[in-house]
């Protein structure tokens, strides 16, 4: 499959792609410098995780990579390997990894990249977690651990937007852990402004009212973010708290694009973009309502994962209650002979 996205196609994570710059230049050149790195008994391991919330870039950022240094890459969907039958997850993750390896042994870099990679490497303690999966982390970690010793030219990479369920041991194997986040404002500006100009170079009409208001929106937000931290004597950052936009309402300032794409990921701008164009084919316009409205309808990540959580915490919370109601139960009861 050819690989579409270019490294700057993926606005800001500047200190990221720096750490992945090095990487992907270290694994280029890891198969000629190996028996080197062997005599010094600290031979990198070639891992990465990657983690944060969906649609933020890890995948498309690391396939980018890959295209520039035309490394081959296999993305591995991790929840696939999971068998019901006994035994076969561990074999999958076997099969996949030692296949990876063979790859790499005759034809020098690969890239192995499991997307959702707590699938096959949660957390060992969790209670909830049955035999199958603590077999399937504990022979992740050894295939890992066996590909490191023998110095293979191969990138294990994996992604998760789950990071806290991961296996500690897990965590330990990675050499990098980049974090990933949903864009600030000011990145949201530039991310907004990129899918515009994307449809401005197709020859489709804009609205200058777009540019105007996301400027004027952009001088307001950033005036008052400045005077905050001026006034607290501190940096503020927009997903620390809700000082920043509080200011902002109080200020009266108009809702625009930059605040309605709070807690949106780069995917969700561009999910937004696209809901736009299919009137846009029809108008040869994009206008600064319709984009806006096409924003509005598709929402934002952070709300999604946030009411996951909600659900996820009021599932606990009624299993412990049926627990309770259950233990309550048993012990007003006759005593059991």
């Amino acid at each position: 499959m050819d690989i579409k996205e270019e490294i700057d196609d993926i606005k800001g994570y500047e200190e990221i792609k720096e750490r992945l710059e090095d990487f992907f230049k270290a694994l280029t050149k890891y198969e000629e410098m190996a028996e080197q790195l062997k005599k010094t008994k600290l031979s990198p391991n070639l891992t990465v995780l990657l983690y944060g919330p969906p649609g933020t870039g890890k995948t498309s950022l690391t396939r980018a990579f890959s295209k520039k240094y035309n490394i081959p890459m296999c993305i591995v969907e991790s929840n696939r390997l999971v068998s019901p039958l006994l035994g076969d997850t561990i074999k999958n993750i076997r099969n996949v990894i030692e296949l990876s390896a063979e790859i790499a042994k005759e034809n020098g870099a690969f890239i192995l990249f499991f997307d959702e990679i707590d699938a096959i490497g949660s957390e060992r303690s969790n209670i909830h977690e049955v035999g199958e999966i603590k077999r399937a982390v504990i022979s992740f970690l050894q295939v890992i651990d066996r590909i490191n010793y023998e110095g293979l030219p191969l990138a294990i990479l994996g992604a998760t937007n789950h990071q806290h369920q991961l296996d500690s041991a897990i965590w330990r194997r990675f050499t990098f852990h980049l974090k990933f986040d949903f864009p600030d404002y000011e990145l949201r500006k530039k991310i907004i402004e990129s899918f515009v100009k994307k449809i401005e170079n197709a020859d489709i009409g804009i609205d200058n009212k777009i540019q105007e208001s996301l400027e004027k929106e952009y001088k307001k937000i950033r005036e008052i973010h400045k005077n905050l931290e001026s006034k607290l004597n501190r940096k503020i950052s927009e997903f620390d708290n809700t000082l920043l936009w509080n200011e902002v309402e109080k200020k009266g300032t108009i809702k625009g694009l930059i605040q309605l794409t709070i807690g949106y990921s780069g995917s969700d701008i561009e999910r937004g973009t696209r809901v736009a164009l299919f009137k846009v084919i029809h108008t040869g316009l994009l206008t600064y309502d319709l984009f806006f409205n096409s924003l509005n309808l598709v929402g934002g990540t952070a709300s999604h994962v946030e009411r996951q959580d909600i659900v996820s915490s009021m599932k606990t919370f009624e299993n412990n209650q049926k627990k309770n109601n259950s233990n309550k139960r048993k012990s007003s009861g006759p005593p059991e002979i």
